[in-house]
């Protein structure tokens, strides 16, 4: 026995009651729930759909669907940073590494004249502010594309939470709050290298993958148009 397209919208409507908000996700789940409860039917045709469903979901453990959720959290991670890596590398070839570049002699520079501690705590508190009013940007779009489609996409929301960064990045300008007012040569090479690439990463993950967010949900999901 075929499920109906309206059965097909309550098996949605039961991921959405057990905590799955991402349609990606849920689409996973209801083509599994109606494989194993078309096969089940065949087996049992006396069963309604209520029940057969219910027997579909126990195979899914105790925990429900929050496995599957978390292994597709954990797969669709590695492929943003996968994503981030290409992009990153790109800023080390003809013509985007006079970008790398430049931002490294200007931090050197600024080395050299600044205390390092007081150059730090500046461009801590300057990056932070950055990403800060780039969030709140971020989530009014965030609000609005699910306004107009009634529908989350995980990796979506991965790529507007800048790829749950923002927490190490937080870390690292607060551990360079330690640093002594004068650094060696040495240092200040490092530091200068250390924090182009930081900048470089959060540019990357605020300003340039949520900008390719349309093409990247058409590349991620061959669903995405037909929503």
């Amino acid at each position: 026995m075929k499920l109906t397209p309206n059965q097909i919208q309550q098996l949605y409507k039961f991921t959405r009651q057990h905590y799955v908000e991402y349609y990606d996700v849920q689409t996973e789940l209801v083509d599994h729930l109606a494989n194993d409860i078309e096969q089940i039917w065949i087996e049992q045709p006396n069963l309604s759909f209520e029940q057969v469903r219910d027997i579909a979901f126990k195979k899914f453990g105790v925990f429900g669907f929050m496995d599957v959720v978390e292994e597709r959290t954990k797969v669709l991670s590695k492929k943003y940073w996968k994503l981030v890596w290409y992009i990153f590398k790109q800023f080390f070839n003809i013509p985007h590494i006079l970008i790398s570049i430049t931002i490294f002699l200007v931090l050197f520079t600024s080395f050299k004249i600044f205390p390092a501690k007081w150059l730090f705590v500046s461009i801590g508190i300057s990056s932070m502010f950055v990403i800060g009013i780039r969030l709140y940007f971020l989530n009014k779009e965030k609000k609005k594309r699910f306004k107009e489609s009634n529908k989350k996409w995980m990796f979506e929301e991965y790529v507007f939470n800048l790829g749950g960064s923002i927490g190490f990045i937080n870390l690292f300008l607060q551990v360079t709050n330690l640093s002594p007012l004068a650094i060696s040569n040495t240092v200040i090479i490092i530091a200068s290298i250390t924090l182009t690439s930081l900048f470089l990463l959060i540019y990357i993950i605020t300003f340039i993958l949520p900008s390719k967010i349309e093409e990247i949900l058409i590349k991620q999901y061959p669903e995405y148009k037909l929503v």
